[in-house]
C-alpha cells in the first residue's frame, strides 16, 4: 500500500462540496480582507508579518488535521481543504521569509509577557 492510499473517503468531489453549496469567491474575499484588516489594527506595524506567519501557520496546521480526519481526496478537481492548507504554508513561509529577526523575538516578548 503506498502513502496515497491513506485518504478515508473514496469519493473524488472536493471536500468543500460536502459540506454545502460552493464558497463564493466575493465571500472569500472579504473574509480575508476582514481578517487582514483586523491583524493591522491590532498589531503594531513592525510586527504584522511575524504575527501574520504565526496566524498562517496554525490555520495550514488545522486546515490540514481537519481534511485529513474528514478524508479529502488530494487529487480532486477545484480546490480542496489540501490546497487550502498548502496557501496557509505558503503565506507562512513568506511571511516568515520577509521579517525580520528582532521583529520575531519582540513578537515573542510580547507574547511571554501577557
Amino acid at each position: 500500500m503506498t502513502l496515497w492510499k491513506s485518504e478515508h473517503g473514496s469519493t473524488y468531489e472536493p471536500v468543500l462540496h460536502k459540506f454545502g453549496p460552493h464558497l463564493d469567491l466575493s465571500v472569500v474575499v472579504m473574509v480575508a480582507a476582514a481578517s487582514c484588516v483586523l491583524l493591522l489594527w491590532l498589531v503594531p506595524p513592525p510586527l504584522v508579518l511575524p504575527a501574520l506567519g504565526l496566524v498562517s501557520f496554525t490555520a495550514a496546521v488545522a486546515v490540514a488535521l481537519f481534511a485529513y480526519c474528514s478524508g479529502a481526496d488530494r487529487h480532486a478537481d477545484g480546490i480542496t481543504l489540501w490546497d487550502m492548507a498548502g496557501a496557509f504554508a505558503l503565506i507562512w513561509v513568506a511571511a516568515g521569509m520577509l521579517s525580520e529577526p528582532e521583529h520575531i523575538v519582540q513578537l515573542l516578548g510580547h507574547m511571554m509577557a501577557q
